[in-house]
């Protein structure tokens, strides 16, 4: 009698893991194991530091996070995952050795908000690379070898907010990223530190809204010493904006093959454009003045009619 009750449990119990899977299966989300090179936590994939030269295949479709930093990838093609992941919020793939990427690498990752592809091998941004990124908000690209940026590299990426650039070899500044009416509508941060820049579209950086010009970094940058040059970080300066306080020490120009500290250029007599540089800043300043010493006097006016009655 004992063996029988025996087989009516085994029976029992694959009848109940069959109906589990099933209901799992039936919700639209498949039974994946976590990959073998990666530590798996609820959502979190993290497969870093494996000497992995290829991304783990079968990844579970509900990922949020993966972390494939500190591996030996080369190539991200566009079929690197077989499952779309439209779950995924974050992928990192820094210290790789990256040196292509397909178009349409990101088309399974529509909703990634952040991506990190800092320290690979990257030399060029092609057209229309991140377009599928619609959703992005930082995207992460710094100490590459990045040379050239495709003019629409990062066109329909109208969430982006902040985008590093620094540490590249970037000779061209990217004015179509941040000027009025730009692709990037969002962007509050432009990191372009440390790289081959030597002309910059003054007249055009003059122009930028203030809160644009604050997270607009380019210093280590060989830039040509000129005064123009010195009145657009003195402005800046008098403005107290982050980009140039942060990093006024670093913020030097070339003049015969020598660096010079923008604000140290007295062997090119900018005086009348320091005093540009202030009369701008005193002009800023008496505009908001004008435009909010009425509002505070219609306020007083009324507090004192209150009072009357």
């Amino acid at each position: 009698m004992q063996p029988l009750l025996d087989l009516r449990s085994l029976w029992l119990l694959l009848l109940s893991l069959f109906l589990l899977l099933f209901e799992v299966a039936r919700a639209g989300r498949p039974v994946v194991s976590c990959p073998a090179a990666c530590l798996c936590a609820s959502n979190i994939l993290s497969c870093s530091k494996q000497q992995l030269p290829n991304i783990p295949h079968s990844l579970p479709s509900y990922t949020a996070h993966l972390d494939l930093s500190h591996n030996n990838l080369s190539r991200l093609r566009a079929e690197w995952t077989p499952t779309p992941l439209t779950h995924l919020h974050s992928l990192l793939l820094s210290h790789n050795h990256l040196n292509f990427i397909s178009s349409e690498a990101f088309s399974p990752v529509p909703n990634l908000r952040y991506l990190d592809l800092s320290s690979n091998q990257l030399r060029t941004l092609d057209e229309f690379l991140f377009s599928e990124l619609q959703a992005l908000e930082v995207l992460l690209l710094y100490n590459n070898h990045i040379v050239a940026v495709d003019r629409y590299a990062f066109d329909e990426m109208a969430q982006l907010q902040k985008l590093y650039l620094s540490q590249n070899q970037i000779s061209r500044f990217p004015l179509e990223l941040v000027k009025e009416g730009a692709k990037l509508p969002k962007l509050t941060l432009l990191d372009l530190s440390s790289n081959k820049l030597k002309d910059l579209p003054l007249t055009d950086l003059q122009k930028l809204p203030a809160w644009i010009k604050n997270g607009l970094y380019l210093h280590n940058n060989p830039l040509q010493c000129n005064c123009e040059l010195y009145q657009l970080f003195s402005h800046w300066q008098y403005r107290q904006l982050s980009s140039v306080m942060d990093f006024q020490e670093d913020l030097y120009c070339m003049r015969s093959k020598k660096l010079h500290n923008v604000f140290n250029l007295s062997f090119l007599n900018c005086s009348e454009y320091k005093e540009s540089a202030w009369e701008a800043h005193l002009g800023d300043t008496l505009t908001i003045k004008t435009l909010f010493l009425p509002l505070v006097y219609t306020r007083l006016a009324n507090l004192r009619a209150s009072g009357l009655n």
